[in-house]
């Protein structure tokens, strides 16, 4: 394995450790919108919010030379995983 190959996976590794660290922490911030939901009795779904979401990083994405499906694919994965949190933490609560 040559050199540059191996400064290839160093770099990939690290990115994918903070990739990890961002989806992390915006799921954390999840679980306070879900715990703020919760106590003011709002509902769990907001189906404007993740319109907004899904346009919002759908532009910034295509900015960045993410393709539009790829940003949709992973940003449904990324809002049901939010949303099966905020089900569990508002579920929990009543």
């Amino acid at each position: 394995m040559t050199d540059k190959l191996l400064q290839f996976r160093r770099e990939l590794d690290e990115l994918d450790d903070q990739i990890l660290d961002v989806l992390s922490h915006r799921l954390a911030i999840c679980r306070e919108v879900a715990l703020h939901k919760a106590e003011a009795g709002i509902p769990m779904m907001q189906a404007v919010r993740v319109d907004e979401v899904k346009a919002r990083v759908v532009s910034k994405g295509t900015i960045r030379g993410l393709s539009q499906d790829f940003v949709i694919s992973l940003y449904d994965i990324v809002i049901a995983e939010a949303c099966r949190i905020e089900d569990e933490i508002i579920n929990a609560r009543e």
